[in-house]
């Protein structure tokens, strides 16, 4: 493995269907990459064998805590020295340490939720800041838009949420 990792990160919006689940899962087979992160699985603790899917490596999850709401998959390639670092109980962060070539890296697996960004950012940082590390990746769905004018282009203009200030101080 090089210092380049091929990633794909998607909010799947569920996977509790048996169909979405092998579709999703066997056209992510298909693809060369490294990480797989899938965001709002809607999946609990108790189902979770329903996402071990080998091909696509070793499993690392952050269940939805309730049915239909949140929850977090990672699948790392096997080859990949990882170790699960933290689990949040609410299913909307996991972080894992991963050994590239020259480096260690913490990433931090993220699905933000639509209301109370602020907190959930302030958090997210201060758990970040806890396991000192010097590389950091965060990665999922931020449920906002860094700028409105870069971010939306052509006719089709709906408010979206922007940043807030919390997750903006953490990349200074």
């Amino acid at each position: 493995m090089g210092e380049e990792l091929n990633v794909i990160s998607i909010n799947i919006n569920g996977l509790n269907s048996a169909k979405k689940r092998r579709k999703i899962l066997g056209k992510l087979c298909k693809e060369k990459t490294d990480i797989i992160s899938l965001q709002e699985i809607h999946i609990q603790k108790s189902d979770e064998k329903y996402l071990e899917y080998p091909k696509l490596g070793k499993l690392f999850t952050s269940p939805a805590d309730k049915k239909k709401k949140k929850g977090i998959a990672v699948y790392i390639r096997e080859e990949i020295k990882t170790k699960l670092v933290f689990v949040d109980p609410n299913g909307r962060i996991l972080m894992l340490e991963i050994w590239l070539p020259h480096k260690k890296v913490l990433f931090a697996f993220i699905y933000a939720p639509n209301e109370k960004q602020q907190e959930f950012y302030k958090n997210l940082h201060e758990k970040i800041v806890e396991f000192e590390q010097k590389n950091v990746c965060i990665i999922g769905d931020f449920n906002a838009i860094m700028a409105y004018r870069r971010d939306y282009k052509g006719e089709k203009r709906e408010k979206k949420r922007i940043l807030p200030k919390a997750c903006l101080e953490m990349f200074k």
